[in-house]
């Protein structure tokens, strides 16, 4: 049976794992990304990458050695303040934190990532400047990416979406939009974070630092590049920047946003966000329905935020969307189920089912996670829950101890 010829439309962790993972198939594929080149700068937090997705996709795409070497096991730390800066939680002096499910995720910055998975590309894989305007399908039923700039790519088998939250592939096979999830606030970042504001440093530690109050919060993650990623974010409408008079990419944004929604936080807390670059972003965190799914289409597949976007809470995002595309690179390879008599369409809806139910799992987390970083009680709810599980994953323990 003919290899497809594959689009990938994004050039993101899910899609290029997606490209490596075909090339060691010998499967021709291509990448088209809107960014300009690879140097254009990404905004956001590092990423942990769980042993069972993650890092389970690079082992097979043989990059997981060097992930290692560059990931950051030190970041995997959690430190939970109240706004008076009283002390919830901190693992980081080996105090009782989350349980055993969150360990062995190690830290990696995004561009780092991106890089390492780009680099081990065939030359010429990845395409960028190319931000793609819409899909239409030729006489012979292969599919034809036109982009714009007016160019048009012809002759693929297969396209798939990893174009994120406001795919443009997704329109092609559904009409369904993110929606407001009630989240919004100010991006900051604090550059040389050691050198220029030791405090801080000291405050947010080697991972990340959560300073919660009642349903809002200065959330805080230490970069590798020496920089601290702050996001100070609330329940708030969705135009109430708006509304309130607040310009968030105007330096003045950084006080105003502390006046209205942080007056009662400590001086050191305040000074995560007053203290930060001037360059913020103002962000309304949009999410798909939990259990969102779309017709079958036999040539157009989505993975990643484009096929489940959610909220970052509960720090699955990136792992959910590289399982996708390991799941997918198996379902084209034709892996274990029979690749000289499935068609390539009923393996693509398999894989699409599958997904469905292992993204409706980690959405239902995710606004599970977003509820206890947003809860009227602060960061007490998120350490009592922290404190239950890891009183279930003991009796869990013990039991099957007894019945051995």
């Amino acid at each position: 049976m003919a290899t497809p010829n594959v689009a990938i439309i994004g050039g993101g962790p899910s899609g290029l794992t997606l490209a490596k993972l075909l090339q060691r198939a010998s499967i021709k594929c291509s990448v088209f990304e809107k960014d300009v080149d690879r140097h254009v700068k990404n905004r956001g937090g590092c990423l942990d990458l769980h042993a069972d997705s993650g890092q389970l996709a690079l082992k097979e795409a043989g990059l997981l050695e060097e992930f290692k070497r560059l990931a950051r096991p030190e970041g995997e730390t959690l430190r939970i303040f109240s706004p008076d800066g009283t002390v919830l939680m901190d693992e980081s002096r080996g105090e009782p934190g989350r349980p055993g499910e969150f360990a062995d995720r190690p830290e990696i910055d995004r561009a780092q990532l991106r890089d390492l998975i780009l680099d081990s590309l065939e030359p010429g894989t990845v395409h960028f400047n190319s931000k793609l305007l819409k899909i239409n399908t030729q006489e012979n039923s292969k599919l034809t990416l036109v982009f714009a700039d007016g160019r048009e790519v012809t002759d693929f088998d297969l396209v798939v979406g990893a174009d994120g939250a406001w795919s443009k592939v997704r329109p092609s096979i559904s009409d369904t939009e993110p929606f407001y999830s009630g989240i919004a606030g100010l991006d900051c970042r604090i550059s040389d974070v050691d050198a220029k504001h030791p405090e801080l440093s000291a405050h947010v530690g080697q991972g990340m630092c959560l300073n919660l109050g009642s349903n809002k919060g200065l959330m805080c993650q230490r970069n590798g590049d020496g920089t601290v990623q702050l996001y100070a974010f609330a329940r708030v409408p969705v135009d109430w920047f708006s509304t309130s008079g607040i310009d968030p990419t105007l330096p003045d944004a950084r006080r105003k946003v502390v006046d209205a929604l942080f007056p009662e936080y400590s001086d050191l807390q305040k000074s995560l966000v007053l203290d930060s670059d001037p360059d913020t972003v103002g962000r309304l965190l949009y999410m798909l329905p939990v259990g969102y799914q779309w017709p079958h289409n036999p040539r157009i597949t989505l993975i990643g935020d484009a096929a489940h976007l959610m909220n970052p809470f509960a720090g699955v995002g990136v792992n959910v969307a590289m399982k996708d595309s390991l799941e997918l690179a198996h379902a084209i390879i034709g892996e274990g189920v029979g690749q000289d008599s499935t068609p390539l369409s009923e393996r693509l809806a398999k894989f699409e089912v599958d997904m469905w139910a292992r993204a409706k799992k980690n959405a239902e987390a995710t606004v599970m996670y977003q509820n206890l970083f947003f809860h009227e009680r602060g960061g007490i709810a998120m350490v009592e829950h922290f404190a239950k599980r890891r009183e279930e994953e003991q009796k869990y323990k013990s039991n099957e101890v007894k019945s051995s």
